[in-house]
């Protein structure tokens, strides 16, 4: 038994550092290999966007003014949503889009129909880069993109609401609105 150790021992040197030269310098390959995943993502804030009439100046609206248009009242600022997202390993003949959707009219019914509520987009700093679109339970393309986006990137959203003298009372009628990354 012993014998079998101390060959083992003089085999092994061979095995860990490979070539053995006696004129001093040894190379061995090491061969590499990389896997990079094919990854979206998309992350909004997680607070919710909300319209408080009862705080807000100037409601209810002159009938003779209506329809009248209210931007929220949390978060208070323009922008009103930060919606990061990101396509990664996708090269760069990928095509994706980031879209938005509706679930249903905002329940319990309170009079403000989905379409009432309208988003455009903002360059981050209030001011508004696109038009007012409605909402709507059909995906709606908002961002678009053909390759990478070489990290998170980031688009900036504003809302308002159509009030039309047709609302009723409620303390706490909502809907949900869903952001989707996907590649095509």
């Amino acid at each position: 038994m012993r014998k079998l150790l101390f060959i083992t021992l003089l085999v092994l040197p061979v095995f860990v550092f490979g070539e053995v030269d006696t004129d001093g310098d040894a190379s061995e390959a090491a061969e590499f290999h990389f896997v990079i995943p094919e990854i979206v993502g998309i992350e909004i804030s997680t607070d919710p966007v909300e319209w408080d009439f009862s705080t807000m100046a100037g409601f209810p609206p002159d009938p003779f003014s209506l329809p009248e248009y209210y931007e929220p009242t949390t978060p208070a600022a323009r922008p009103h949503q930060t919606i990061d997202y990101l396509v990664w390993g996708f090269g760069n003949s990928s095509s994706w889009q980031v879209t938005v959707a509706g679930d249903a009219d905002p329940a319990p019914a309170c009079g403000i129909l989905l379409g009432d509520i309208e988003y455009a987009e903002d360059d981050g700093a209030g001011n508004l880069t696109s038009g007012w679109m409605a909402f709507t339970t059909t995906d709606a393309a908002i961002q678009t993109g053909s390759a990478n986006t070489g990290g998170w990137a980031t688009m900036y959203q504003d809302y308002q609401v159509n009030i039309t003298g047709d609302e009723t009372y409620t303390t706490d009628s909502y809907c949900t609105i869903t952001y989707t990354i996907q590649t095509l």
